[in-house]
């Protein structure tokens, strides 16, 4: 009897260690390098978008996109370090639970009020992802969903871009891949640029 609890006890210390090993240490990441690093990834992506259209309506979409972006984020540049800003408490709320390989899905919705919402993917070893869905009510960031994928997630751009008019995005959808807390690149899709993205049952 005491043996099988020995290999029971040992086996729970596995599985909990096993757990903290795939979440970041989040002790000396540096929130404000993020965030700063994380808005001109966003803002070098939609200047990519002006500059790959000759059309004048779409340049002006975009242009306006990047003031929006500024308001939206609560700087008057992007150098600008503001820990008031909806990105910078989402990056507060949720870096407990980083770990070395994401993506970052920020998605609005439009209605007779605005849903300003972000979807964090988690692609795991076992071909699955988990998605957890966050919600912006009353100034504070909330898990209000999580679902589990039946594929690993991966994303490239020239996989969901598409021709203006011609995509499934209503709104504009931003998507930002972190790697080892760097952000490797944050995509802006103007809407109807991108195709479909399925993200389970949390965008159903």
């Amino acid at each position: 009897m005491m043996k099988k609890m020995n290999i029971f006890i040992y086996c729970l210390i596995l599985l909990c260690s096993c757990g903290k090993q795939n979440r970041m240490n989040t002790k000396n990441i540096d929130i404000d390098e993020i965030f700063k690093t994380w808005n001109i990834a966003t803002s070098k992506s939609i200047h990519l978008g002006i500059n790959s259209t000759n059309n004048e309506n779409q340049i002006a979409l975009y242009k306006n996109r990047l003031e929006a972006l500024k308001n939206y984020l609560a700087i008057s540049d992007f150098q600008t370090i503001n820990n008031n800003s909806i990105r910078y408490k989402f990056i507060k709320e949720t870096i407990r639970n980083w770990n070395h390989n994401f993506y970052i899905v920020e998605a609005n919705e439009s209605g007779e009020q605005i849903s300003i919402i972000s979807y964090i993917l988690f692609p795991n070893q076992n071909g699955t992802t988990k998605v957890f869905k966050y919600e912006y009510k009353k100034g504070d960031w909330v898990k209000t969903e999580e679902d589990t994928m039946n594929y690993s997630f991966k994303f490239d751009r020239k996989t969901y871009s598409t021709t203006f008019g011609n995509g499934k995005n209503q709104n504009d959808v931003i998507i930002t891949h972190i790697e080892n807390n760097q952000i490797i690149g944050s995509d802006f899709f103007l809407f109807s640029t991108m195709k479909n993205l399925q993200l389970g049952s949390v965008t159903d």
